[in-house]
């Protein structure tokens, strides 16, 4: 390999390394927090909060149509407990529910038709679940999602770089391609024997 290339190669490996080391380092945590749910007690913590429309706002709600009623509700939501627009919604003649996930909870706010009650309610499941739900990208937007992929390029390029620079140095280390191929066969080796 010409002299530019392998220099290009440590270069790039470096400053990959360097980007994706502390996301890397979290995926691992998230990892071993997934994959033994059990060794965290959940911690979870409820919120509740309760507002009456009045008896004119809730006389006024139920002359409006469907969906100015949707858009009154809306601004309710907005005003008393700073919600944007839900990302679910349902609705029938007793009550209406707006539903809010976000990693690690979940905000529900459930409006009584009858009597013009909202109830609100915010559940939030501790750290543990927190991460782990930004670990899969779990309620958490595309933003989110797009910072795991761009984390996952980076650590492709980060380890094509280091097979880049593993080639060049394997003459001179004996033990490298043994080791590569003992670090792909041991998961196909448990999968094939332990998970099938």
């Amino acid at each position: 390999m010409k002299p530019q290339w392998s220099k290009w190669a440590r270069t790039t490996h470096w400053i990959s390394s360097a980007l994706g080391l502390l996301s890397l380092l979290s995926f691992s945590v998230t990892g071993i927090t997934l994959n033994h749910p059990d060794w965290f007690s959940a911690n979870r913590s409820v919120e509740q909060r309760t507002l009456v429309l009045t008896e004119s706002q809730h006389v006024h709600w139920r002359q409006q149509g469907e969906r100015a009623q949707f858009e009154l509700l809306a601004q309710l939501l907005d005003q008393q407990f700073a919600l944007p627009l839900p990302q679910r919604f349902e609705q029938d003649d007793v009550e209406w529910v707006f539903d809010y996930p976000k990693p690690g909870g979940v905000i529900t706010v459930v409006f009584d038709v009858e009597t013009g009650e909202l109830f609100y309610e915010e559940v939030n499941d501790g750290w543990v679940s927190l991460i782990n739900d930004l670990h899969k990208g779990r309620h958490s937007g595309r933003v989110w999602s797009g910072y795991i992929d761009i984390t996952a390029l980076v650590c492709m390029f980060f380890s094509l770089t280091g097979l880049w620079l593993l080639w060049v140095h394997a003459r001179k280390r004996l033990s490298t391609w043994p080791l590569v191929l003992a670090g792909g066969l041991v998961p196909l080796f448990i999968y094939g024997i332990f998970v099938l």
